[in-house]
């Protein structure tokens, strides 16, 4: 059929025109939707609005014991390798050390301990996001020893909340920053005291439980409900 066929009468005219209007738009179509889609998830009419803000949290943790008599030490090391998170983000890493010293006459001859961190080989270390902490605590009362905690998300807390923003700004604030993977260090020193009573060594060690624990999450971005009429 010649390109004269295919003029020579109204409706034939509308419909080539109709076929090259389509063949123009078709692949500006699919050019403009991922841009379209960006602008909208970037603070966009439909990326702007009331979020509610979740967090899907899972753990890992880490237990060790040890025995140290005065002046000992013991390093202890929590590993975090990119495969345990499983595209999650860290949230926090905790150090607590639990001791109870049960066998003593009472206050003053208390047995102790003492934690210093050694991050240099955590990502985020170098830049300061994640620094190294101290820390001491006493073993009486049955509940001795002490706490670590780094919030690898800054003011990292679970916790559910409201919030007039962009889905891309949320996303944005509440991630980890790939910091926190690498070795979790740690060297704990005990200071044993021995009561003294003749003719015996009373209290000539102490036991410790140590246990990392880290949390992750994913962060969930939803609509709030309406309001029941």
């Amino acid at each position: 059929m010649g390109i004269q066929d295919m003029l020579d009468s109204p409706r034939k005219i509308g419909m080539l025109s109709g076929s090259l209007v389509f063949m123009l738009l078709f692949p500006l179509y699919f050019a403009w939707m991922p841009l379209a889609d960006e602008s909208l998830v970037s603070g966009g009419s439909g990326g702007q609005g009331e979020w509610l803000v979740s967090f899907s949290e899972s753990e890992v943790i880490f237990e060790e014991s040890t025995v140290l008599e005065d002046g000992d030490t013991h390093i202890t090391e929590f590993i975090v390798g990119i495969e345990d998170l499983e595209e999650m983000e860290i949230g926090f890493v905790e150090l607590e050390v639990q001791c109870n010293d049960n066998d003593d006459p009472g206050p003053g001859f208390s047995d102790s301990v003492e934690g210093v961190s050694d991050l240099m080989d955590v990502e985020g270390h170098d830049s300061g996001n994640i620094q190294d902490q101290s820390a001491e605590g006493e073993c009486m009362g049955g509940n001795g020893g002490f706490t670590m905690r780094w919030d690898v998300t800054p003011n990292y807390t679970g916790e559910s909340f409201s919030i007039t923003s962009s889905q891309k700004t949320i996303s944005e604030t509440w991630n980890d920053g790939g910091f926190g993977i690498g070795i979790w260090s740690a060297t704990l020193t005990a200071e044993v005291n021995s009561a003294p009573v003749v003719g015996q060594i009373v209290d000539s060690d102490e036991g410790f439980d140590i246990i990392w624990r880290m949390v992750t999450y994913e962060v969930i971005i939803e609509a709030p409900l309406a309001d029941d009429p």
